[in-house]
């Protein structure tokens, strides 16, 4: 088994390093575990079990998260790959054309939240709330608290 580590973004601390079959299978077993900072970036996350886990200020950019379990997750607000793995998970009707024009927006081009508020105002809170039923609710909530 390869040696994994995943390290702290910043500091390069090791946050959880050990034999494991990959990344995916490291953070199956230490389900929970605070990655705060982690730098995740391109990691092949198919399928994983994130849910409870801590993901503040991680990387993921690039990351696959496809089938990943990220119900429970915490500290995504600013993450455009669960944004988009969250979107692609719901019904397409549940959305109106203009709401898909939002998603394609924010998913392409990353936009920051004073952007997104600017350009997407007033569409995002039905998607927000169609988010929030599925589970992923910090951005209704953060958009509500930031004067949404």
């Amino acid at each position: 088994m390869p040696d994994v580590k995943i390290k702290h973004r910043l500091t390069d601390n090791l946050i959880i390093s050990g034999k494991y079959k990959s990344v995916k299978d490291c953070l199956e077993q230490n389900r929970g575990a605070n990655l705060g900072d982690a730098d995740l970036g391109g990691a092949d996350l198919v399928g994983a079990n994130l849910g409870g886990a801590n993901l503040r200020g991680a990387n993921l950019r690039g990351a696959n998260l496809r089938g990943a379990d990220l119900v429970g997750a915490k500290g995504y607000v600013n993450f455009h790959t669960i944004f988009e793995e969250a979107v692609r998970r719901q019904k397409t009707e549940v959305f109106s054309d203009i709401e898909w024009s939002a998603i394609a927006h924010i998913t392409i081009h990353p936009l920051c939240w004073d952007s997104i508020r600017k350009r997407f105002g007033g569409v995002m809170p039905h998607i927000f709330e169609v988010l929030a039923d599925a589970g992923f609710t910090e951005w209704l909530n953060y958009w509500k608290k930031e004067g949404g």
